[in-house]
């Protein structure tokens, strides 16, 4: 399955996210995300298929370059596997971060 676009929202698979509102729902019903995981997912979403490395992702959805190790990511992002039910979308790379599968 692959990311469709609105102007407003992006859907991926039964996941529908509201840009503007904030909002994420699955198959109907509405997920409760923090403005971090928000913001992590709205990065995978729009890059999908592509692996970014930690540091990417800290740019992108915490807005400052990463300095460090940091496990940070890691754990924003199993909160989402576990959150979303995207356990085997969300993938590790390995050496390098994550990347959303479409094929999935």
């Amino acid at each position: 399955m692959f990311v469709m676009k609105t102007a407003q929202d992006v859907f991926y698979k039964d996941l529908e996210v509201n840009l503007a509102a904030h909002r994420v729902s699955r198959a109907g019903h509405e997920l409760c995300l923090t403005p971090r995981e928000f913001a992590l997912l709205t990065v995978l979403l729009t890059h999908c298929d592509k692996a970014l490395s930690r540091s990417q992702l800290l740019e992108a959805a915490w807005g400052y370059a990463y300095i460090g190790e940091s496990r940070t990511v890691d754990v924003h992002i199993n909160r989402l596997r576990r959150k979303l039910g995207l356990e085997n979308d969300i993938q590790t790379v390995y050496k390098v971060g994550y990347r959303l599968n479409s094929a999935s």
